[in-house]
Parts: C-alpha cells; sequence; structure tokens
C-alpha cells in the first residue's frame, strides 16, 4: 500500500501536537531581533526510494532575508538545532 511506504514526516510523523506548538513557541522567542522562525517540514523531495526522508528541516529567516536550517530526525530536535545555527551567525 503507498502510504505504507510513505516516509514518516510525510505522514504526519509527529504525535505531541502540543510539544511541537511549545518548542515552535520557544524558539521564536528565544531568537535574536530580526530572526523569524520560517518553516518546519518534511526532508523528502519525492515518492521515490531515493527522494524519501523520514528527516525534518526547520528553517529561519534573518532581517537581511538570510536563511538558515538544522536538519533532523527528530522534529523537536530540528527546532531545537536552530538555536545554534543562529548564534554561530
Amino acid at each position: 500500500m503507498l502510504l505504507d511506504s510513505l516516509p514518516r514526516c510525510m505522514m504526519g510523523g509527529m504525535d505531541d501536537s502540543k510539544a511541537l506548538t511549545r518548542a515552535w513557541r520557544e524558539m521564536q522567542a528565544s531568537l535574536p531581533g530580526g530572526w523569524k522562525l520560517d518553516s518546519l517540514r518534511c526532508a523528502s523531495t519525492g515518492l521515490s526510494s531515493e527522494q524519501r526522508s523520514d528527516d525534518w528541516i526547520a528553517v529561519v529567516t534573518g532581517p537581511n532575508g538570510e536563511e538558515r536550517s538544522y536538519r533532523s530526525s527528530d522534529p523537536l530536535a530540528a527546532l531545537a538545532g536552530l538555536g545554534a545555527v543562529v548564534d554561530s551567525t
């Protein structure tokens, strides 16, 4: 069955929406001025085997339009990882 073969992130993959909402809000509040939490998305680029991924990519945008991202197999870890990525700029 096609749905059984989809990556977890394309199937919703996140069971605890309250934890995700809390992590999103905390990350946005912790970002330096001018930075905005932009998205959290599945890393899959298609349905073929070589395009599938269970990873998540969290993305922030900066005051000058720059973009930073962090990839992890866990959506909460992807959000948390953005802090180090932004701090290193």
